[in-house]
């Protein structure tokens, strides 16, 4: 008995020598995770050398690149005007959100392009063939890295503060609401496109006007107020000049809304694109199953305990829920902020 008694003795000494042991990693867990801030003590190229550094760089040159004729009429650049040109060429539309109606847009979006072909009676074959193959390669990546509202949206979010992320349930209802603005464009376009075959578009384009007849979804396209609306009015050059804006009329409403737009975007990232954009709901048709997506790696995700991904996710998609091997979600963008901000490392690329 008193050797037991001794046992139990150094066992529950051991215990309590242990526990400090224990506790050691919890104290330190803090300074492992420090050096994931770009490696700016260790390594100052670490600020510039890294994903979301590399994607804004990106986003900047292909915002330029999407109205690329700006840089002859504003800057008087016109080789490098000449080089986006010889790029856009090989790929008229790309899957964002640009209309080629705008003064200076050398590419157009494949939804716009698509909606004025169905207004024409035109079937876009080769619009829809284009985004097929981007689809199912990339998926949305053009959304996350091209598309100049997008990037808008990113850059307004940039400054830190609280972003607003409401709840799954919230988050898939207000998904919803691009479907039925898609449903609602593409009847008109559709439904316009089969008048103008049978030739009995007259009353129905008097009906809606020449503008809503091409695209219904005009009046609340950010890219098209931006692009093509506002840089035809005349602006004011000084103050003396502002009752400009009163004789404006309905593009007036609709720089306001552009602005609310971006407004709201700095609480809520990308808010337009993940309940608005009837495009981006399009594309996500031929993207869940896309080729190149985001994985997780098994090893090293501890998604009971770290939920970074889905915090940092601009389109506010519960990453933990997926499989590891894939995420299979139509709503993914490709922009890696994900993969930039996991302190584990875990988030990889994947091709399946």
């Amino acid at each position: 008995m008193a050797e037991d008694a001794e046992s139990i003795d150094e066992a529950g000494a051991d215990e309590e020598e242990s526990e400090p042991e224990e506790e050691t990693p919890e104290e330190e867990m803090p300074k492992e995770k420090k050096p994931r801030k770009f490696g700016v003590g260790k390594n100052p190229l670490g600020l510039i050398l890294n994903i979301r550094m590399f994607r804004r760089i990106f986003q900047i040159l292909a915002f330029i690149g999407v109205n690329g004729y700006i840089l002859l009429a504003w800057f008087h650049m016109p080789n490098v005007q000449a080089f986006w040109v010889s790029i856009w060429q090989n790929m008229p539309a790309l899957p964002i959100l640009a209309p080629l109606e705008a003064p200076f847009a050398v590419i157009a979006g494949s939804f716009d392009t698509m909606i004025r072909e169905f207004s024409t009676g035109i079937f876009p074959f080769f619009t829809l063939g284009a985004l097929l193959i981007i689809s199912i390669v990339v998926g949305r990546a053009a959304c996350g890295w091209i598309c100049p509202i997008g990037t808008i949206q990113d850059f307004v979010t940039l400054p830190k503060r609280t972003k607003i992320r409401p709840s799954a349930s919230t988050e898939n209802e207000l998904r919803k609401v691009k479907a039925y603005v898609f449903v609602i464009v593409a009847f008109f376009a559709v439904w316009v496109g089969f008048s103008r075959i049978t030739g009995t578009s007259d009353a129905l384009v008097s009906i809606l006007g020449e503008d809503l007849a091409h695209d219904v979804f005009a009046p609340l396209n950010p890219a098209y107020i931006l692009f093509v609306l506002l840089p035809m009015q005349e602006w004011p050059t000084g103050l003396g000049t502002l009752w400009y804006f009163q004789a404006w009329g309905w593009p007036f409403v609709q720089m306001v809304f552009v602005i609310i737009v971006f407004f709201i975007s700095v609480w809520m990232p990308r808010w337009f694109c993940r309940w608005l954009c009837p495009a981006g709901w399009f594309y996500s048709i031929f993207s869940r199953n896309a080729l190149i997506g985001i994985g997780r790696n098994p090893a090293r995700c501890t998604p009971d305990t770290c939920n970074v991904c889905e915090v940092v996710c601009p389109m506010n998609i519960r990453i933990r829920k997926f499989p590891y091997k894939h995420m299979y979600s139509p709503d993914c963008i490709l922009c890696l902020d994900c993969k930039s901000h996991c302190p584990n490392n875990a988030i990889v690329l994947r091709v399946s």
